[in-house]
C-alpha cells in the first residue's frame, strides 16, 4: 500500500504528563508519542508516524492535543480504534476522539489558536491529591493585580523574556534567531475554587516555555515583588533576565486547539 491509499486519522487526546519526558518521540525515554505509537501500531498493523497540534514538555499534561497520523483505511474503524487505544494507553493517557478530517489536515500547520490553563494551589498546606497538577503557592496572592499584569501581554509583541534561550536557524548561509513574535489573544486569571487560581492563555502560537516564564512573573506580580506595570518594560526589553523565574511544567496542560 502507497502513501496515497491511506486515510487520514485525527486524535483528541487527553493525558498525564507526569511519567512522560514531553510529547515528542524520543528513544529511549517514556514519551506520549512513543506510548501512542506503540499501541496505534499494534492496531493498525504498519508503522505510523505523528503529528501534533502542540509538544508539549516532559511533567505538562493536555486536555485537547490534537494529533493525526495517516493509516491503511481497511483498519481504521473510528469507535473500536478509540476503545482499542484507551485500552492500550490507559490510565495516562486517553483518546477522547477519533475521526476522519480529510487528507489535507494538517494537526499543526492548520491549528489557529492555542489556549493553556496553568493552575495554582494558594494555600499553606499541600494537597497529595493535586501534587501534580498545580504549583504550591504559600503566599497570598492578589489576582486583581495578577489581572492587570495579564492585560499588558495580549496582543502582538517579542516575547524573548519570557521564551527559553532561542534555537538558531541557518537562513541562506547565514545563522539567525527563530522568531519569538507572537499575538495573544487573551490572558486572565480566576479563582476556581476557594484555594485554587487558575490562569488561561490563548494566541494563535506559543514560543518554548513562554507560558510558565509569564506565569512566574505573574504569580511575582500577585505576591507583591514586583508592580504589574513591570511586565510591559520585561517585555519591551527582550531579555529573559529581567522575568521572573519559569514555573514549574506540572501546573500547566494544553487546553484547547482551534481550527478554521
Amino acid at each position: 500500500m502507497t502513501p496515497a491509499d491511506r486515510v487520514r486519522v485525527r486524535l483528541l487526546v487527553a493525558y498525564d504528563g507526569t511519567r512522560f519526558r514531553g510529547f515528542a518521540l524520543n528513544p529511549g525515554v517514556a514519551t506520549v508519542a512513543g506510548r501512542l505509537m506503540e499501541a496505534l501500531e499494534l492496531i493498525v498493523g504498519h508503522e505510523v508516524s505523528l503529528t501534533c497540534a502542540g509538544r508539549t514538555d516532559a511533567g505538562v499534561h493536555a486536555w485537547g492535543q490534537v494529533v493525526t497520523f495517516d493509516a491503511d483505511p481497511a483498519r481504521v474503524d473510528p469507535r473500536r480504534m478509540r476503545s482499542s487505544l484507551n485500552s492500550l494507553c490507559r490510565p495516562e493517557i486517553v483518546v477522547r476522539e477519533v475521526d476522519l478530517p480529510g487528507s489535507n489536515f494538517d494537526a499543526r500547520y492548520q491549528a489557529t489558536s492555542r489556549a493553556y490553563r496553568y493552575t495554582v494551589l494558594n494555600r499553606d498546606v499541600p494537597d497529595p491529591f493535586s501534587s501534580n497538577r498545580a504549583w504550591l503557592v504559600t503566599k497570598s496572592l492578589d489576582l486583581d493585580e495578577m489581572n492587570a499584569a495579564s492585560s499588558l501581554v495580549v496582543g502582538t509583541h517579542d516575547f524573548a523574556s519570557f521564551c527559553r534561550r532561542q534555537q538558531v536557524l541557518t537562513v541562506a548561509g547565514a545563522e539567525v534567531e527563530a522568531p519569538r513574535t507572537r499575538r495573544v489573544l487573551r490572558a486572565g486569571w480566576h479563582r476556581a475554587e476557594s484555594d485554587l487560581v487558575r490562569f488561561e492563555i490563548e494566541a494563535t502560537s506559543f514560543c518554548h516555555q513562554m507560558v510558565r516564564g509569564i506565569v512566574g512573573t505573574l504569580v511575582e506580580v500577585g505576591m507583591g515583588l514586583r508592580p504589574a506595570e513591570d511586565v510591559r518594560q520585561i517585555i519591551e526589553a527582550r531579555d529573559r533576565n529581567r522575568a521572573g523565574r519559569v514555573a514549574p511544567p506540572h501546573g500547566l496542560m494544553l487546553w484547547h486547539v482551534g481550527y478554521d
